[in-house]
């Protein structure tokens, strides 16, 4: 994992263990690529996701005893699994070249093979899910890849027309991106029996958070660099996604964007024309103010829950995730 967590050693141990968890359910020798797909998974992501099962647990009854830690985190481990597949499709569909600092599967193995990779990764997840989380919590994610089928061929079809509206963008990242945020708050607490009233407001909470951190990353994606994000930059221009930096831009700077915006395959210094004009057209101040937005709904949200150390946690990495670089 990376070390956004360093301040946190609490969180830190506990995703140790579900790491632990990951590399022996991907240890299968009758699969051809489970090393690369394990490689993957363990590449130093951010383990958000599972992270935030363990904080939605700390609001539980059983937040304390040893069979429920063990359980939570298997599911954790299960939900990064999801994640991990999830981001194998997304880097096909984006022809993307890079993906935590590392060539994506389907660059080295072909798409077919980096497709069954991904299958692969829900096989393993379910299995974890069914062998440690209540019924509902497995019906609960399994709509929830639904879900994420459903906003990534929304996105799919809408790819270069450029004509995203604010709200169509909104709907899409809240299938994507928040969704699983707001789930593995939910499922954490759940499954450590925490009354329905703060699983609620946990779920809500998870919601907006997930919504601010996409919006960030689609930020990041026109002013970072690409050893600081670990994947291409521009990368949502080139395969001809409408984010709400572009979406605020076009608002601004239409008749300077159109023209360049009309073609499907966009050489780099069209794209990097695209990505000057989108900065200087002030749109990623406005769509940071779109991220603070849903930020202080989850601070809200968050301020509702019991004082505990997992509330502390949940406020930290909610501060932390507005201003992030990577």
């Amino acid at each position: 994992m990376t070390d956004i967590w360093k301040d946190s050693p609490t969180i830190g141990k506990r995703l140790a263990d579900v790491e632990s968890i990951l590399a022996e359910a991907l240890s299968d020798p009758s699969y051809p690529l489970a090393a690369e797909t394990k490689k993957l998974v363990l590449s130093g992501g951010k383990m958000l996701r599972p992270a935030f099962v363990i904080i939605g647990s700390g609001f539980g009854k059983q937040r304390k005893t040893a069979e429920n830690r063990r359980k939570i985190a298997h599911i954790a481990a299960s939900i990064e699994l999801i994640h991990t597949a999830s981001l194998i499709h997304d880097d096909i569909l984006d022809r993307a070249d890079i993906r935590r600092g590392i060539p994506t599967l389907h660059t080295r193995f072909g798409t077919t093979n980096a497709i069954l990779a991904g299958d692969w990764l829900f096989s393993r997840s379910f299995k974890l899910v069914a062998d440690n989380a209540d019924p509902k919590s497995s019906r609960i994610l399994a709509r929830f890849v639904g879900s994420v089928c459903s906003a990534e061929i929304s996105q799919d079809l809408a790819k270069f027309s450029f004509s995203t509206s604010r709200r169509d963008y909104l709907r899409t990242i809240a299938g994507k991106t928040a969704a699983l945020f707001s789930l593995s708050l939910h499922v954490g607490a759940s499954e450590a029996k925490a009354d329905a009233a703060v699983t609620q407001a946990l779920r809500r909470a998870g919601y907006d958070i997930g919504m601010a951190f996409q919006i960030i990353d689609d930020i990041l994606d026109y002013e970072s660099d690409g050893k600081t994000l670990k994947k291409p930059v521009g990368n949502d221009i080139k395969e001809g996604l409408c984010t709400l930096p572009l979406i605020f831009a076009l608002r601004k700077q239409g008749a300077a964007l159109r023209p360049l915006l009309g073609k499907e395959r966009l050489d780099d210094a069209t794209i990097a024309l695209i990505l000057k004009t989108v900065v200087n057209s002030g749109a990623l101040d406005e769509a940071r103010l779109v991220a603070a937005s849903f930020t202080e709904r989850a601070r809200r949200e968050i301020r509702r829950l019991p004082a505990c150390p997992a509330r502390d946690d949940l406020v930290a990495i909610t501060e932390s995730l507005l201003t992030r670089k990577y």
